[in-house]
């Protein structure tokens, strides 16, 4: 019999800065911070309720390499957004940021933004879209179906069959 893993508990960084990235986390993506091991690791989560921690940055050693996005290893996270609102407010908050965005993307399921951490790690934020309206528009609900930038800058409307709440 196989293990039962109940759900993703936890992420840990190694980071180049450790004070940059908890401005990133807490400022910008807006995980509150509720732990400090006082050894150089900060604990992040929305809800110690039901996860003491969904997030842990660490310091890493000096001239530590980046990461490379051709290696082997874990590509990115993602982080669910309750609307398509809150996803245009995500676009909003990391433009007037500076935060590097490798591509927005309607994957069927999902309407997403891929980005970039301080350190080069890549992250998402997406919101989920109801079965009952990407049924109406794509074969394979876990495809790339391309950018969704105008959605997202409020220039055009959802498109038919991709309607995110």
């Amino acid at each position: 019999m196989p293990i039962r893993i109940r759900r993703t508990g936890h992420l840990v960084l190694r980071v180049e800065d450790l004070e940059r990235s908890k401005r990133f986390f807490t400022g910008i993506l807006g995980l509150p911070m509720v732990g400090d091991n006082g050894k150089g690791m900060l604990f992040f989560s929305t809800d110690v309720k039901d996860n003491h921690h969904m997030l842990a940055i660490r310091q890493a050693n000096d001239g530590a390499p980046l990461p490379n996005p051709e290696q082997v290893g874990m590509e990115h996270v993602a982080y669910e957004l309750g609307s398509f609102t809150e996803l245009q407010e995500a676009y909003r908050i990391f433009k007037e940021n500076g935060v590097r965005i490798r591509h927005t993307v309607f994957h069927g399921v999902t309407k997403s933004i891929y980005f970039y951490d301080p350190d080069g790690n890549m992250l998402e934020v997406y919101c989920n879209v109801p079965p009952e309206e990407y049924r109406k528009s794509v074969p394979n609900p876990y495809g790339f179906y391309g950018g969704i930038e105008a959605e997202l800058e409020g220039m055009n409307p959802q498109k038919p069959g991709t309607v995110a709440p």
